[in-house]
Parts: structure tokens; sequence; C-alpha cells
């Protein structure tokens, strides 16, 4: 991923978010998430986040594209969230 593509994301999940918080507020339907404002997704604010974080260390360490293998920490925590949801699917199957 280039720099261009990480800014793309990091601008398309921060319309993501302020998307969401504009839903959360308004009068009316919420869509698939009814009236319960605690029901509304909350994967646009870690979402937004990671792509900053993304973005951030793609300007320190003056990477022109993005290698995942590069990225010890982003790394670790996507194997960490794969592990929780196999763990998750195994007990929801028992």
């Amino acid at each position: 991923m280039s720099v261009e593509q990480a800014a793309d994301k990091v601008a398309e999940a921060e319309r993501r978010q302020r998307e969401t918080g504009q839903q959360l507020h308004s009068p009316g339907s919420r869509g698939p998430y009814g009236s319960a404002p605690r029901t509304l997704p909350s994967s646009g604010w870690p979402r937004r986040a990671e792509w900053r974080r993304v973005a951030a260390l793609m300007d320190e360490e003056g990477w022109a594209l993005y290698r995942p293998e590069q990225d010890v920490q982003g790394t670790t925590w996507a194997r960490e969230r794969e592990d929780r949801r196999t763990d998750a699917l195994t007990r929801q199957a028992a």
C-alpha cells in the first residue's frame, strides 16, 4: 500500500466515523440497529485509529509502501484479533 492509499484509508475511516456519529444523533430510523445507540457498530473508531497509526508509521519510517511484515506491532495485533475470532467461533460452535 502506498502513502497515498494509506491517506485515502484514513480519510474513508474518518468519513465513516462522522456518518456513524450523525446517524447516532439524528432523529428517526437508525437502520438495522434500531433505536438503541449502544448497538451501533463501533468499528469505525478503531479502524480510523489503526489507519492513522499506519500512516504515521509510514511517515516516521520513511516507507513509500506499507508491508505488513515490516509492521511488528500491527502484525501482532492482527494475529491476536484472529486468535480471538477463532476462539469465539469455536465457542459459538460448541
